[in-house]
This record gives structure tokens, sequence and C-alpha cells, in this order.
């Protein structure tokens, strides 16, 4: 932790009772109210003692308005002088790179935020098309089972046919012509039948065929969604390198300080 002499002021050309108060860092050798020291702030009232965590001025204490409620005053007074031209552009570079750094993070996060969105939509288009195989192919099960239904009822139909015409051949074996008639009608609807038959094995296997191709898209979607997973895996893993910079930073902003405690 960086150590000041609390007895040492800076002169009254470097305190700043106007500027706004800079951004400050927890400083445990200069904090608390200045009860020691004879400045007020606009307020009239205790300052408090700050240590400046900004640009050039960073690691300087400074006396600012030490009002918790309401508005805080701009009254800013320099206890430190300035730092020596070195020191000034050191610090100067680190918060160059530091503010580059910041902004070469939030491109990546951006970037990074872009692909997930796009991977999502994806997913989602993918999903939905799912869905529309899904109800396309339940639909087709549906139509095959409405067409066995059909050729059921025929199968039926042409049974009670042949049924109906040997009771009236036993029945009526002297009326030939009109078992004749009978017989050529029922010769003719039978051959009606099959013909309606054959067109309906055609559809059958026209409705199979549409059937392996529908789940061949299915896989090709289960594949998909396969690979999306593994995009996922990646995200994670570029989240989780994104976590380590954030380590690697705050490693740069120990560096920083060693670099301010070794110019005491």
């Amino acid at each position: 932790m960086v150590s000041w002499s609390e007895g040492s002021h800076s002169s009254s050309s470097d305190s700043d009772i106007s500027s706004p108060a800079p951004p400050s860092i927890l400083c445990v050798e200069w904090t608390g109210l200045a009860t020691d020291l004879s400045a007020r702030c606009e307020h009239q009232a205790i300052c408090e003692k700050y240590v400046a965590f900004q640009s050039v001025d960073s690691g300087r204490r400074f006396l600012g308005c030490a009002q918790k409620e309401g508005p805080k005053c701009g009254y800013v007074e320099w206890v430190d002088s300035e730092w020596p031209p070195q020191l000034k552009t050191t610090l100067g570079r680190l918060w160059d790179m530091y503010e580059d750094e910041n902004k070469t993070r939030l491109s990546d996060n951006l970037a990074n935020a872009e692909g997930i969105f796009k991977v999502l939509k994806e997913k989602e288009k993918m999903e939905k098309d799912l869905r529309f195989f899904k109800l396309d192919f339940a639909k087709t099960v549906a139509d095959k089972e409405q067409a066995l239904a059909q050729l059921g009822n025929t199968q039926i139909a042409l049974s009670d046919l042949k049924e109906e015409l040997e009771k009236k051949k036993i029945s009526d074996k002297s009326v030939t012509n009109i078992h004749q008639v009978f017989r050529a009608k029922a010769e003719k609807e039978l051959e009606l039948i099959k013909q309606e038959l054959e067109l309906m094995n055609q559809e059958r296997g026209k409705t199979m065929k549409e059937r392996d191709e529908v789940m061949q898209e299915m896989d090709k979607v289960m594949q998909e969604r396969d690979e999306l997973k593994k995009e996922k895996k990646k995200l994670e893993y570029m989240i989780g390198d994104l976590f380590k910079h954030k380590e690697e930073r705050k490693s740069k902003i120990r560096k920083v300080r060693e670099i301010l405690d070794e110019f005491e």
C-alpha cells in the first residue's frame, strides 16, 4: 500500500477548489474525515480524505466534500504536489493501455454477442422447420390410415357382394340369365375395385417414399442440431477466455500499483 506523510501539503498554486472531484481509490493510510486539518468545503464542513485514481493524477492525495446525502460540492484541494514529468508520462501511457484494452474487450464482447444471437436465430428457425416436418409427417400418416380404412371397407363390401351372389345362386338356380347379369355386374365392379386398389397401392408407395424423404430431412435437422451444440461448446470456451482476460487485466492493474509504489 502506498503511504504518504500526512504533514506534507501542496502549495496554494496546486490547490484546485473549483474543479470537480476526480475518481478516487480506497487507501487505508489516507481515509476518513480530515479533522486535523483546517480545510472546509463549500458546505463549511470538515473535508474528507481521498486518493485520486485517474490519469496522470493517480495516487495523489486530495481533500473533498464529505457530504453523504444530497449533492456534493465541487471543492477539491490537492495535498500532494504534481508528480514529476517522467511519472506523469508513465501513468498516462498505462491509462492509455488500460483504455485500449477495455475498448478491445468491448469490441470482442460485441462480436461474440452478435455470433450468439445469430446462432440462436438459426436454432429457432431449425426448430420451427422441425415442427413443420412433424406436422406434415403426422398428416401423411393420417392420410395413409384413412386410405387403409377405405381399402378395408371396399374389401368388406366385395366380400358381402360375393356372399350375396352365392346365396342367390343357391336359392334360384333356374334364373340363369339373372345370375349371369349379376355375375357380369359383380365382375365389372370387382375390376373397378381392383383398379382402385392398384391406385391406392401406388398412392401408398408414394406416401412411403415421402415419409422416407421426411425422415431424411429429420436426420439432417438432427445433425445440424448436433453441430449447434458443438458451436455452443465453443462459445462457452470463448466466454471462459473472456473471464481469463478479466483476470489478466486485474494483474495489470496490480502491476500499475507496484510501479506507483516504486516511485514513492
